[in-house]
Order: structure tokens, then C-alpha cells, then sequence
């Protein structure tokens, strides 16, 4: 059996991003993980049942701390003598590719799924172009989880060839999971303790709490539409990220108030919060192909997203969701209201966004997909 090694940078890509996937692609590989060290090691392990080993990586730019993760990584696939490496996040990617192209790997796949330097600026910018492209040149095949996020990467870092597995995305999504098979009793409960009235009308948010995924604009646009809605809510699913990615000091003082919104904080399982919701919003500014909108597309909720690569893939506009232009405040009050007022509307959109989900991006066609280019790889 061919040696298969995925490196990410944190474990809770491997919780969320690709959960599943190394189970699965341990049917055919020999499969090891390599992610930094972290509460949700142990809950990757049980869950895929495949080695993994530790190796601190920071999502930060550290010279001296990247150095020794690099001489650690080479090791590790000097021992190991992987067929392939594959790697996603742009950390894990540019110490992962360099390391096993000087520790011999024939084959090194890196995975391009998100690219913090569109909203980067200055230096720091020019110094995010530049490890994209040292990634590139260490890697033997690039993959890309959307068709507008390569059309982004060939007009401004690459002219090499990147390839989509099935129809976009890093996993797919499991449609079977993310189906609604809540009772009312079920959705009562879970309304009860979450505050939430039998009247309210839902806004769901999963995902990290920083200013890249629209959460500014959205707090702003929702305290506008609480004077206008009395029975509006907005729940948010996730953790804040203040050492990365920042929100304004007025969001956070709004968030903290309590006032209709409520906070639950990072969840392994949001099926519950998508069974109360009734319209998922991702804001962002820069996406890959976000797996958020996928879960909450299959679960049958509508959709509201930045019109940007990625999500402008998943969202068909007036068909299954609605586009909002990115980073403005009026366009995101405007799509809310239109969904909140015209019924016709929201219940096309429902009827339509878990078929639309189903029929592009279900996980069991693109993990096969996945497996099968990767031993034509191997």
C-alpha cells in the first residue's frame, strides 16, 4: 500500500475542513497525519483512526520558529518515505513542500483552499505572494478547491496548471449528515435554550469571528435591522481569533451587549443551530469554496454570501441564495429584508439549495474523485 501523508496547519482543519477524509482515504493509502499539537488531537485520532503525529506550525510569519518546524517535517518524511505528501493551508504548504521535496517525496501535492494576501496590503502582501510562490515551485501538482480562486492564482502568482477535484471544494459535503431530520419537539428544545422565540426569525453565522469573514459589516448591518425587525435574531457559531484577525472595537462591544445576538462559541456538531436558523449568512471578503455554506446548503437553509469567488460558485442568486457585494453594510440589510419580507422568495430558495448542494458537491463522488487522481499520482 502507497504512503500517503497530509500535512495541515492546525488540528482544526482536520476536525472541520476534511473531517473524513483521511478515514476514507486510508482504504487506499497508508495514511499518516502531520498538524500542530492541540486540544482537538485526540478527537482526530478517535475520529479517523490514523497515526498522527505533532509537529507546531504557526499560522503567523516566524522565521526562527518555521526553521525548526522545517527540519522537523524533513525528518519526519525521511523516516517515514512517503509516496506523497499533501498538503492544504498556506503554512502547512510552504514547510511541507520544501521539506519533502529535500527529503525525496516523487510526489507533492499542495491543496490551495484559502489565500490570506487578497486582503493583505503593503509588505506584508509582497511577502504573502512570495511564499505562495515558493509553494508552488516545491510542489509537483497544485489542486484548488474553487474555479474563481484559480482564475485568481493563473492572473496573479502562476501560469502552471492547477487542477479541480469534482466540482470544487477541499471535501465535499456529506449529505446525509447535514440533512434536517429534526423533530419540532427537537427544534423546540434547542430554541428554549438558546432564548430563541417560536416567532424569531434566525440569522446563522458558523466560522471564525474576524474581520476577513464580513463580521463588521454584519454586526453593523444587523443593530439597523433590529430597530426594523423586532423579532430578529442572530446567532453566531465560532471563536474569535483577536491575535490574527481583529474585529472593530464598536463589534465587539455590540457582540458582548447581548443584544439579540447570541454566542455559542466553536461547536463540533452544528446541526442543532442550523435546525432553529432559517437563513445562513457568510459575509467574507475572501473565500476558497466555503464548506460553512455547503453543510447549510445540504441542511436546507438559504443562503446569503459575499459575491466573491468561492461562494459565488455555491450560491446561485435568486435560484438557491443571494449575493451581497462584499464589505457593504447596505447590501447586506437589503438581502436580509428582502428574505425576511418576501416569502415567495425565501421559499424558493429553500425548496432549492439542498438539491443544488447535492447534485455538485456531494463528499462521496468528490472523495473518490480525490482518491482516484491521487493514485494516478502515486
Amino acid at each position: 500500500m502507497k504512503k500517503l501523508v497530509i500535512v495541515t496547519t492546525v488540528p482544526l482543519s482536520l476536525a472541520t475542513l476534511i473531517k473524513g477524509q483521511p478515514k476514507y482515504l486510508s482504504k487506499y493509502f497508508n495514511t499518516t497525519l502531520i498538524t500542530s499539537n492541540g486540544e482537538l488531537i485526540e478527537r482526530v485520532k478517535e475520529s479517523e483512526g490514523v497515526r498522527v503525529i505533532t509537529i507546531d506550525m504557526s499560522r503567523k510569519i516566524t522565521p526562527i520558529a518555521d526553521l525548526k518546524s522545517l527540519i522537523k517535517l524533513f525528518t519526519t518524511f525521511k523516516k517515514i518515505e512517503p509516496n506523497i505528501v499533501y498538503s492544504f493551508t498556506p503554512k502547512a504548504g510552504l514547510l511541507a513542500m520544501i521539506a519533502s521535496y529535500f527529503a525525496g517525496v516523487k510526489v507533492r501535492v499542495h491543496n490551495i483552499v484559502g489565500m490570506p494576501l487578497m486582503e493583505a496590503k503593503g509588505l506584508k502582501r509582497e511577502i504573502l505572494k512570495l511564499i505562495e510562490r515558493i509553494t508552488y515551485s516545491f510542489a509537483t501538482n497544485l489542486f484548488c478547491n474553487s474555479y474563481g480562486l484559480r482564475d485568481y492564482i493563473k492572473k496573479n502568482l502562476t501560469d502552471r496548471d492547477i487542477e479541480i477535484i469534482y466540482n470544487g471544494s477541499i471535501n465535499g459535503v456529506d449529505t446525509d449528515y447535514f440533512k434536517d431530520n429534526f423533530s419540532k419537539e427537537e427544534k423546540r428544545r434547542i430554541k428554549a435554550e438558546l432564548g430563541i422565540k417560536e416567532d424569531d426569525f434566525v440569522l446563522l453565522f458558523v466560522g471564525r469571528v474576524v474581520r476577513d469573514k464580513g463580521i463588521d459589516e454584519l454586526v453593523e448591518a444587523f443593530e439597523v435591522l433590529t430597530r426594523r425587525f423586532k423579532n430578529l435574531k442572530l446567532l453566531i457559531v465560532g471563536d474569535f481569533e483577536e491575535h490574527l484577525n481583529p474585529l472593530k472595537r464598536e463589534s465587539i462591544k455590540i457582540l458582548k451587549s447581548g443584544r439579540n445576538i447570541i454566542q455559542v462559541g466553536f461547536q463540533k456538531d452544528i446541526r442543532g443551530y442550523l435546525a432553529v436558523s432559517d437563513v445562513f449568512i457568510l459575509p467574507s471578503y475572501r473565500e476558497g469554496l466555503p464548506n460553512s455554506l455547503l453543510e447549510a446548503g445540504s441542511f436546507g437553509l438559504p443562503l446569503i454570501a459575499s459575491n466573491i469567488n468561492g461562494c459565488n460558485e455555491i450560491v446561485i442568486d435568486g435560484e438557491n441564495g443571494l449575493l451581497v457585494e462584499p464589505k457593504s453594510v447596505d447590501d447586506i440589510i437589503k438581502k436580509i429584508t428582502t428574505l425576511v419580507e418576501n416569502r415567495e422568495l425565501y421559499n424558493k430558495l429553500k425548496l432549492n439549495i439542498r438539491d443544488s448542494i447535492i447534485k455538485r458537491y456531494n463528499q462521496e463522488n468528490f472523495l473518490k474523485s480525490l482518491k482516484d487522481r491521487l493514485e494516478r499520482l502515486s
